[in-house]
């Protein structure tokens, strides 16, 4: 992938550019823009943006690199939020399994990704009050969560990368993750919300 670097660069700016475009030339908010691209080594990437006003004062970005694997597919992602980038997160072959699974959805590759993202855009971030595109919070030394409006990514973190394992809706929650995850969950701001931010 480091090899595709300066094309997936020109494809990135090029996106940033139609957001712009868009954003200006919009009635109603928020503005989402969903593109997908496959680099010349055959690598698939999605960008996503979401913005909230035409100044562009809280816009979500994000950009996801798919691989398959012999394990099945991986997901590496990363975030901005206005100019501050969010540590990646990386969904391994499992989370999309479990994913599927467990929200009934009936579609695999790009389109299950798609699906994920789409309605898993925002968590909230535990340094400040506004939305992001994950929180990882701490359950103890060695597990982490991951909040979002469908339900809870569990995992690990390795340096400042989110690891995610499995994921689990919030009826699977019990004992002691019930408070901790409801909690969360609750403070995952509306798109209403979010235009106001």
């Amino acid at each position: 992938m480091a090899r595709e670097r300066e094309a997936v660069a020109r494809w990135w700016e090029h996106q940033l550019d139609a957001v712009r475009r868009k954003v200006l030339r919009a009635t109603k908010f928020p503005v989402y823009i969903w593109r997908d691209y496959t680099s010349p080594r055959k690598n698939r990437y999605l960008f996503f943006s979401r913005s909230y006003d035409k100044r562009m004062r809280n816009v979500l970005t994000g950009i996801a690199v798919m691989r398959y694997t012999s394990e099945g597919l991986t997901v590496y992602t990363t975030w901005a939020y206005d100019a501050r980038k969010i540590n990646p997160m990386v969904l391994l072959p499992h989370v999309w399994k479990r994913y599927a699974e467990r929200m009934g959805v009936q579609k695999h590759g790009v389109e299950l990704v798609n699906h994920f993202f789409e309605r898993n855009r925002v968590g909230k971030d535990s340094h400040n009050q506004k939305a992001v595109g994950r929180s990882v919070r701490s359950l103890d030394k060695e597990h982490l969560s991951c909040c979002l409006p469908e339900g809870v990514l569990l995992g690990q973190t390795t340096g400042d990368m989110f690891i995610a394992h499995t994921f689990i809706t919030y009826d699977m929650c019990t004992g002691l993750q019930q408070e901790e995850f409801e909690e969360k969950k609750m403070r995952i701001p509306s798109d209403e919300e979010l235009l106001h931010l």
